[in-house]
């Protein structure tokens, strides 16, 4: 149970870094993260190969997403 939680604090935690980070590449990082420990949510419930499956959709589905914004964008500048 404490484990469920912990991971379920840091989902959070990734996904706070997905919405205050400017730069894609830093986004992509938040995202990878929290997909991670969404799925080590998932194993915790007892889902383990359900959870790999979807982590390794995902992670094809974001290289693709992450490639595309990351040739869109000319200048990558980060707050300050």
């Amino acid at each position: 149970a404490y484990l469920v939680f912990l991971l379920l604090v840091a989902l959070v935690v990734g996904l706070i870094a997905v919405a205050s980070n400017p730069t894609p590449y830093f986004a992509a990082l938040g995202l990878v993260v929290a997909a991670g420990v969404g799925c080590g949510v998932l194993v915790g419930c007892g889902g383990s190969f359900l959870s790999l499956v979807l982590f390794l959709i995902y992670l094809g589905g974001m290289l693709v997403v992450f490639a595309y914004s990351a040739a869109l964008l000319a200048f990558s500048e980060a707050w300050g």
